[in-house]
């Protein structure tokens, strides 16, 4: 079996499970499957391997980490007519922060901001540690798909 089709057995497999056990792990958090299935493709994005593994979770939950601390400034002072700034600095934070190796990967960075941003979390810690814990998963299911595949291309 050729490596692609040992990677479409794998993620198909994978993603249909991730489907319905997320929406059963994350009831409360109805953006946690996409965001799984965004971090999964960050992971390959990433360059795959564990060091893609590591660029994505680091560069995912700093995204997350970036819009909650800009909706608690935003929020402790009362700043929503100036929100627009306040995120823009994000950005640009998310930018010079890929100076630090474990944090190089941009997209990830952004894509962990972008879910987080349209889950409505805001300064629900909870609500941000469950997109995290989503990203997180999400990320951990690309690797495994990888390795998988492997497993699969190398058997046939």
């Amino acid at each position: 079996m050729s490596m692609l089709t040992a990677l479409a057995l794998s993620i198909g497999v994978l993603i249909a499970v991730w489907v319905k056990v997320g929406a059963m792990l994350f009831t409360t958090t109805p953006i946690a499957v996409p965001a799984g299935i965004i971090a999964w493709a960050c992971f390959y994005a990433a360059g795959g391997k564990m060091n893609g593994l590591q660029k994505t979770i680091a560069a995912n939950v700093s995204g997350v980490f970036w819009i909650l601390v800009a909706m608690l400034v935003i929020g402790a002072a009362n700043l929503g007519g100036v929100a627009w700034i306040i995120i823009g600095v994000v950005a640009a934070i998310i930018v010079l922060q890929s100076k630090v190796p474990a944090l190089s990967f941009i997209p990830g960075a952004f894509c962990g901001a972008a879910v987080t941003a349209a889950s409505g979390a805001g300064t629900d810690i909870k609500a941000n540690v469950m997109v995290a814990l989503a990203l997180v998963a999400g990320a951990v299911l690309g690797w495994i798909s990888e390795a998988g595949a492997g497993a699969i291309a190398k058997k046939a």
